[in-house]
């Protein structure tokens, strides 16, 4: 883009060189066009050549200013008056003619000064304005494209520092005071202070005035609009969390009510049978297994119930320490009714030690054994065990239904029973305890199923090297 006067405007985005180098310019640029005089006069009007000394006073006027411009002007005018016009080598003029032509050029001279002037004073001006209108640009995209308002700020009073050419800047939330150190401008939504804008104290009062009339008001209406903003994703957030959270209470009461309610039915009915005089011994033996059984299933429910709350209460913390994964499998083994599945295991010899908490393990592995003894449909159930790199990958197979990928992960929700029919027994909370379990202690758990092809529940724990004992 041009300029009025010729001056790209390109060139007037620079900043001006120190004014000593433009008196140095001024001088050699009007020596060089007194030289190059010399032998254009063979060819042209002396009067006429004096236009070429408004190169060097265009030149200085661009680049450092009217009164450097002027100066040089005044300085070309003595010049062309001492060198060319006659009688030359004096500073005075024997043509009254002579004496219009370097009034003229006086005059041009100046005025090519003030238009160059006046050109940079423009084109600063709407440098300026471009940077306001793009810091406008991206507060909005800062604090409304949804980063963190804190982060947004911090990234936005940088720019207004930028901008103010100003040595630091920072956005407060609420009021902040002025003392000998900062100034505090006062960001306000619909007559409340919502904000400040604070700047050093040591700026001038031109940035503290730009700063007041051409950034505080869009600083203001884009941090009012974040500040709603977050008060509405707070609101939606906490709408949603209570949503759940009646999900869940409903979830819980419905298994409670179902999965606490069949076994108390079956203790009392057991109980009341057992009054009875005519029961045979065979009868009361048999009644007395159902009450354990039932006992069972209620303490086993119960248990899980007090694991998720620890769980999701943030307070099941694992004690680590170093233990065989051979053990832990064989204890979770042992724990499980397997209601008559047979487990089958396939564990690599020498297995490197897991360091984790061993308790929390087998829970984690007896409830995939039993989920997997559940839905196996009495076939068998693969244990495999094996070292991968740094990692030690258990697998428990099974051979029932399988699981279609879109459930794959809803299984591991709590009370989640699935979309197919359920086997009876099952409360829901095996595989989310399950899962936690393994992650607290570091570790991964996943599914690998196609259905009607059984699934695969792939437990994943880090391997860590075994500490040397330190020497004696």
């Amino acid at each position: 883009m041009t300029l009025p006067g010729g001056i790209p405007s390109a060139v007037l985005r620079h900043r001006r060189p120190p004014p000593a180098v433009g008196g140095l310019v001024g001088v050699v640029a009007t020596a060089a066009v007194t030289g190059l005089l010399f032998p254009l006069k063979a060819v042209a009007p002396v009067t006429s050549l004096a236009v070429l000394y408004l190169l060097a006073v265009l030149v200085v006027s661009t680049f450092w200013g009217a009164l450097l411009g002027v100066a040089t002007a005044l300085l070309a005018a003595a010049a062309f008056n001492f060198f060319h016009l006659p009688p030359t080598g004096r500073f005075t003029i024997a043509d009254d003619r002579n004496w219009a032509a370097l009034a003229i050029f006086l005059v041009v001279a100046l005025t090519v000064s003030t238009v160059a002037e006046a050109a940079r004073a423009g084109e600063a001006e709407a440098q300026e304005r471009r940077r306001e209108a793009d810091l406008a640009a991206e507060m909005a995209r800062l604090l409304l494209g949804g980063e963190a308002l804190d982060a947004a700020l911090a990234t936005m009073a940088r720019r207004v520092a930028e901008v103010l050419d100003a040595p630091s800047a920072a956005i407060e939330l609420g009021a902040v005071g002025d003392d000998e150190r900062r100034r505090g401008l006062p960001l306000r939504d619909a007559g409340t202070q919502v904000g400040t804008l604070v700047l050093p104290a040591a700026l001038s009062a031109e940035q503290v005035e730009r700063a007041e009339r051409r950034v505080v008001p869009a600083l203001e209406s884009n941090l009012a609009a974040a500040l709603a903003r977050e008060r509405l994703q707070s609101e939606v957030v906490e709408t949603a969390a209570l949503r759940r959270s009646d999900e869940m209470k409903t979830a819980v009461l419905r298994s409670v009510s179902h999965d606490l309610r069949t076994p108390v039915t079956s203790m009392l009915a057991g109980v009341e049978a057992l009054r009875s005089a005519s029961l045979s011994a065979a009868e009361r033996e048999q009644l007395e297994q159902d009450l354990v059984d039932a006992g069972g299933r209620l303490s086993r429910l119960i248990d899980k119930l007090l694991d998720l709350a620890r769980l999701q209460a943030g307070t099941a913390d694992p004690h680590r320490a170093w233990c065989s994964i051979d053990e832990v499998l064989r204890e979770a083994m042992d724990s499980v009714d397997p209601a008559g599945t047979v487990f089958t295991s396939s564990i690599d010899s020498g297995l490197p030690l897991v360091r984790a908490d061993a308790a929390q393990l087998e829970r984690a592995l007896a409830n995939l054994l039993e989920n997997a003894a559940r839905y196996g449909a009495g076939k068998p159930v693969a244990v495999r065990a094996r070292a991968v790199r740094q990692k030690l990958i258990i697998r428990v197979v099974d051979q029932g239904p399988g699981i279609p990928r879109g459930e794959q992960e809803r299984v591991f929700a709590p009370f989640y029973r699935g979309l197919q029919a359920q086997p009876p027994g099952g409360s829901g909370l095996g595989l989310a305890i399950a899962r936690g379990f393994v992650e607290a202690n570091g570790g991964r758990l996943r599914i690998e199923s196609l259905p009607g092809q059984g699934a695969t529940f792939v437990l994943e724990l880090p391997v860590e090297p075994v500490a040397e004992p330190a020497p004696a």
